[in-house]
């Protein structure tokens, strides 16, 4: 492992190699930092690189660290009002109302309203707020995937049959032999940029089913900077600076 200095600063980091790589990249996760190198590059060249953009490398590890913590917090909603529910890059605020009534509901006009019945427990009225909220999240993400796979189609050519909002645990999205594309619903929670990769990273398996040169080539065309997208998705952080 080696390191970088910055005045009484010290950072590690690590020198790899990739077949997929075709160029020198930085990769700044929380996680840490890496020189990617393609293969039979010389590791001095690594070292030259990361030395002449040390500033640059600096801070935006600063930004990265700051990134992993609102990451956090993003992941971690609260369900309570005066509460801001991140949606696409936006911040939607969101007020809770216990009422007269026998069933909750959900109104939106650029403030999530969750109405629900008065006298439930506190964790009673937070279960049903996350219930009613996670709905509508689910519901305005697929509208918005809809858009995204419409547009993208016409590039590629070929729609999927079928898309599903889930909650994954392990991937982002995901799309079978059956041409349906799954979508973990947590990608409403970051912003359109990264959702829209990974639409069209799904998209792009309707013509490859595989991570092959050509499917890698399919997705540079529909996103050019998908590198970046990827990695922030992989160590939830920033790519090449």
């Amino acid at each position: 492992m080696r390191t970088l200095n910055l005045g009484s600063e010290i950072i590690p980091y690590s020198i790899t190699y990739s077949l997929k790589a075709k160029r020198k990249r930085i990769v700044i996760a929380p996680s840490g930092i890496r020189v990617v190198l393609p293969q039979g590059s010389a590791e001095e060249e690594g070292i030259e690189l990361i030395e002449s953009k040390k500033k640059t490398v600096f801070t935006l590890r600063a930004r990265v660290l700051q990134q992993e913590k609102r990451f956090k917090d993003q992941i971690d909603i609260q369900y309570v009002s005066g509460a801001r529910i991140p949606f696409l890059g936006r911040e939607i605020p969101l007020l809770v109302s216990q009422e007269k009534r026998k069933r909750s509901r959900l109104e939106y006009d650029g403030t999530l309203v969750v109405r629900v019945q008065a006298g439930l427990a506190s964790q009673d009225v937070r279960k049903e707020v996350k219930r009613r909220v996670e709905g509508w999240i689910k519901e305005q993400m697929r509208e918005e995937a809809l858009q995204v796979i419409a547009v993208l189609g016409k590039k590629i050519g070929i729609l999927p049959k079928g898309l599903r909002i889930k909650g994954q645990k392990r991937v982002w999205g995901s799309c079978g032999r059956n041409h349906v594309i799954n979508l973990n619903w947590r990608l409403s929670l970051f912003r359109r940029e990264v959702f829209e990769y990974v639409i069209a990273h799904e998209m792009c398996h309707l013509r490859h089913m595989n991570h092959s040169k050509d499917y890698w080539k399919l997705v540079a065309s529909i996103v050019p900077e998908y590198e970046k997208y990827r990695d922030w998705l992989k160590f939830r952080g920033y790519g090449s600076p």
